[in-house]
């Protein structure tokens, strides 16, 4: 189902406050077990991530049907394997097995529970083979493993959320903006993603959107403040069709956000001025550095190469052709002048490079490289800083908050902060709800352009 205009779709109003009651979510009919996928507005199609090659399902009564054609019937049993570098699910009661069609085949049990490899899950889970074509992985067909999607009601998905992403014990009030925060990037997403009707997911289950566990990750707690703020998010001020937000957030901003267009180069509704952040000076991450060789550089990029096609386009064919031909000889790196207390771009190699830059993000990283063979020949490939951290160790290299300067033939970053750095700040958060700030007041602390909306 396309969600153009989500304001169509739900009786909507505009909140003052999150004191909200629950209602609770409707159980499936057992007797119509698998009798179709339920894709409606507030459900999510959630991609599943590193389960393996091959899949044991098990549960109670699992029905076994055919995704798109569901009125065939199914089949029944406790447990079903999957094969997914063959596309085979077999079924060990009676030893016979299944091509999975490219449409795929759903499974779902009568109490609404099954596992995947020991992990829980609830609702629908739907298994495409590997040759489906990913909207984000052009080498899913040598991958060998399936395409999961669980289909699950919006509201129990982020009871998931609320501990893979964050932590049910903080503060209330900070918890509670978490889980609208997640609810509305949720949302935007399904909205996306559901204009081409040829995806068959709406969000991944890992960092590339929301951390998400299954029902292993929810407790009672979360469960609880999930339901206080049921079908609450963020819209843009002065919006008439209650759109949601495309909600960034991130672990620790270093002491200020930052906008979208400063970090990908694309305007987002809701974001009109970064925000300064007095509260995660506690953060685990709040201030750290990262030491790696030139030839650790080399490497990272290399194998970046092989795996990120799209940011692979970015780098000159002269390059791709032969890593191994060029030398990195230094880095160049310029931050970007608008962020709150920046200083004007760099202009010599990181071995120049010693000005305090860490009240500025870095907006770009220029490598320079030698060419073996010609040693005059240099070639300079520039790179956004955001992309380049992730290729270089986003776990390391943990935010673009950094000044930078070589020790030998190392790079040294010396930085602030986890994360792109936009939206929501989540240690900043959790300090807010524990010095009494409410939901709302964290939110549009770090979303100035926000209101705040129910649609259901």
């Amino acid at each position: 189902m396309h969600m153009r205009r989500l304001g169509r779709l739900f009786f909507v109003f505009l909140l003052t406050g999150i004191g909200i009651n629950a209602h609770a979510v409707p159980m499936a009919d057992a007797s119509k077990i698998a009798s179709s996928l339920h894709v409606t507005p507030q459900t999510v199609r959630v991609k599943l991530s590193d389960l393996g090659r091959v899949l044991d399902i098990r549960g109670t009564d699992l029905a076994l049907s055919l995704a798109k054609k569901p009125q065939l019937g199914n089949v029944r049993a406790s447990e079903w394997i999957v094969d997914c570098k063959r596309s085979l699910i077999f079924q060990p009661a009676t030893g016979k097995s299944r091509q999975i069609p490219r449409s795929g085949v759903l499974i779902e049990s009568t109490t609404g529970v099954l596992s995947i490899n020991e992990r829980h899950f609830r609702e629908q889970m739907v298994i495409y083979p590997k040759e489906l074509l990913s909207p984000y992985d052009d080498k899913v067909r040598s991958n060998p493993q399936c395409v999961v999607v669980n289909h699950i009601n919006l509201e129990k998905y982020l009871e998931s959320v609320v501990n893979g992403e964050f932590n049910s014990q903080w503060a209330e009030t900070a918890v509670e903006a978490q889980v609208i925060a997640a609810r509305t990037y949720a949302l935007f997403q399904m909205k996306e993603m559901r204009r081409d009707a040829g995806k068959v997911f709406d969000v991944e289950s890992n960092e590339k959107d929301q951390v998400y566990l299954g029902l292993d990750a929810a407790d009672s707690r979360g469960s609880q403040l999930v339901a206080k703020t049921r079908g609450v998010i963020m819209v843009a001020k002065g919006s008439k069709n209650f759109d949601p937000i495309k909600a960034f957030y991130h672990a620790s901003c270093g002491g200020s956000t930052v906008l979208p267009e400063q970090v990908w180069g694309s305007h987002f509704a809701g974001f009109t001025h970064s925000a300064v952040c007095p509260y995660c000076k506690n953060a685990p991450s709040f201030s750290w550095n990262y030491q790696v060789s030139f030839h650790e550089v080399e490497n990272k990029i290399e194998r970046a190469l092989e795996k990120d096609l799209p940011g692979r386009k970015a780098w000159p064919s002269s390059y791709t052709r032969d890593p191994s031909r060029w030398i990195l000889m230094g880095v160049n790196v310029s931050y970007a002048i608008d962020a709150p207390g920046s200083i004007q771009p760099s202009s010599g190699f990181i071995a120049s490079a010693h000005a305090d830059t860490m009240n500025a993000r870095a907006q770009d990283l220029v490598f320079d490289f030698l060419d073996r063979e010609y040693l005059k020949a240099h070639l300079k490939v520039k790179m956004n800083a955001n992309q380049a951290r992730n290729w270089l160790d986003p776990t390391k290299l943990k935010s673009t908050l950094f000044s930078i300067h070589s020790v030998g033939r190392s790079l040294v970053f010396m930085g602030r902060g986890s994360g792109h750095g936009v939206g929501m700040c989540q240690w900043g958060a959790k300090h807010m709800g524990e010095k009494g700030f409410t939901a709302e007041q964290i939110l549009t602390h770090y979303y100035p352009g926000v209101k705040l909306a129910r649609l259901w």
